[in-house]
């Protein structure tokens, strides 16, 4: 399965300079909402409201996500998170990038499609035990049909505004050595990957290792040429990029407008 990740420019060329791509803390998501959807049954108003933060702060700091799409043609995805359509899609093979399997995944990507709905879910859980509440980051790693109504309550249910953007989650436990700091770049691994710890944007961003043989397609945006008119830099410097980028996949693609719609297309790069 091929699924897409809009990116600008700079990101973009970290990917494939580094073969890692960004997890994210649900903290830093553009969804004020993220896991507000995970509540509790109610017993004890107290309980239930302690059991609700306490799980949500655990899922908070123990686990994050990579956001993908269906579609690299997405008119507005590329003017949200494709940098104005100046900037780039690449397409991961999600098999060859591990993002399937169950083992290593708490939500892998075959189980990670976003379910959108006008009202929040009220899907109330059992109150959990202690034990289960200290388990999450440090025994759940990996995807389990018992613990699915936990994370799927956690992770995938957005309102239905955002179903344009046909998002399929990614969830991985990035837990490590306690006393490492979340402001403090590092290298580490843990039963769900390689992980570099970096600062992106004032926030922590968990970018895991995978197969340079993952990355298997990439489009340009329709203003993708901006990138070096803006700044006065030649055209020879922008073939030059996308002759490197030929060497990584097979067809590098441009995006242009699809004549006679409102519509996107995508071409054979040229240089």
């Amino acid at each position: 399965m091929i699924l897409y990740k809009y990116m600008s420019l700079t990101a973009a060329r970290a990917v494939l300079e580094t073969n890692s791509i960004g997890f994210s803390s649900p903290n830093d998501l553009n969804d004020p909402f993220e896991t507000l959807a995970l509540s509790f049954q109610p017993e004890i108003r107290t309980v239930k409201v302690l059991h609700d933060s306490a799980h949500r702060s655990r899922i908070k700091a123990n686990y994050a996500l990579l956001s993908l799409t269906r579609n690299p043609l997405n008119a507005l995805m590329w003017a949200h998170y494709g940098d104005n359509h100046r900037g780039v899609v690449i397409g991961i093979d999600t098999d060859k990038a591990g993002l399937n399997n169950a083992e290593k995944c708490l939500i892998p990507a075959q189980q990670g499609d976003m379910i959108y709905t006008a009202t929040m879910p009220r899907n109330l859980l059992p109150i959990p035990s202690t034990e289960d509440l200290m388990g999450i980051g440090n025994k759940v790693s990996s995807f389990d049909k018992e613990d699915n109504d936990l994370f799927k309550n956690a992770f995938l249910y957005k309102d239905s505004s955002w179903a344009y953007e046909e998002e399929v989650r990614v969830v991985k436990n990035v837990r490590t050595d306690p006393y490492v700091s979340k402001h403090r770049e590092c290298r580490y691994s843990n039963g769900a990957g390689e992980w570099s710890q970096i600062q992106y944007e004032g926030r922590p961003l968990y970018c895991l290792s995978i197969p340079r043989s993952s990355i298997v397609e990439i489009y340009l945006g329709r203003r993708f040429g901006h990138n070096f008119t803006k700044f006065g830099k030649s055209n020879e410097e922008l073939n030059t990029l996308k002759s490197e980028w030929m060497n990584i996949v097979e067809g590098l693609q441009q995006v242009r407008e699809k004549a006679g719609t409102w519509s996107l297309e995508s071409i054979p790069a040229r240089i």
